[in-house]
């Protein structure tokens, strides 16, 4: 019969020492704060599509809403192609050689890019925010038009031009020809008006809307009650 001592040290089979348990509890401690933190963090806002309701109680706090900003919920990337282009043609016994070189600008709005209101109109009716996403646009001209529409969502309706480059075709997430957008009506003909949108074969309509961070802390502390009983 094999004495236990050398099997122990055959299999190296050993408790775990009181050092190792520390040493392991020192690696998990970073760790389970940093889940924390990323959790009571990512809980502070949530962003949410801002709604003709909610621009009206903020508009109780900030009526020339100065300090609102706002954030689209997808990624928009406008391309702008250039109005003329500088070519050389020539002409000689052996060939014609054509040289040009297109230079297009492409403008990024990312979803976590804030943007400010610095104008609000009407069309057909329905509420326009036009919002910039430059501390230099403080205009119309520059700024990128959002309506209400009949789904409480303040949708994209214009992108803004820029001198030189001709009208800018717009994508959603990505320059995919299948995430151009169009003008469109969302769900009826009878709505106000035409959106920016990207509509898929199954018909599902998919926009450019503006939403918010709202934090929404609202904790619940009850008053307790103990019936006396009765005689």
């Amino acid at each position: 019969m094999v004495p236990m001592s050398q099997v122990e040290r055959h299999m190296n089979l050993r408790a775990p020492s009181n050092s190792d348990l520390r040493g392991k509890l020192a690696w998990c401690r970073p760790l389970a704060v940093l889940l924390l933190t990323a959790l009571s963090v990512s809980a502070c806002a949530r962003r949410l599509d801002l709604t003709p309701g909610e621009l009206g109680r903020i508009k109780e706090k900030d009526s020339e809403l100065k300090t609102l900003r706002v954030v689209p919920n997808k990624k928009l990337i406008s391309i702008y192609r250039e109005s003329s282009v500088n070519q050389s043609y020539d002409v000689t016994k052996r060939k014609i050689t054509e040289r040009g070189a297109y230079r297009p600008l492409e403008r990024i709005i990312g979803k976590n890019t804030p943007g400010k209101v610095v104008a609000t109109t009407e069309q057909n009716g329905m509420p326009v925010l036009w919002v910039s996403f430059d501390n230099e646009c403080e205009d119309t001209a520059c700024s990128y038009a959002f309506a209400q529409t009949e789904l409480d969502r303040y949708t994209l309706i214009k992108v803004p031009d820029r001198e030189k480059y001709d009208e800018p075709i717009s994508y959603r997430r990505n320059t995919f020809k299948r995430n151009q957008l169009r003008y469109t009506k969302q769900r009826s003909l009878a709505e106000a008006n035409e959106v920016f949108a990207v509509v898929r074969k199954s018909g599902k309509v998919l926009t450019i809307d503006l939403q918010i961070r709202k934090d929404t802390y609202r904790p619940t502390r009850s008053a307790v009650e103990r019936a006396g009983g009765a005689d």
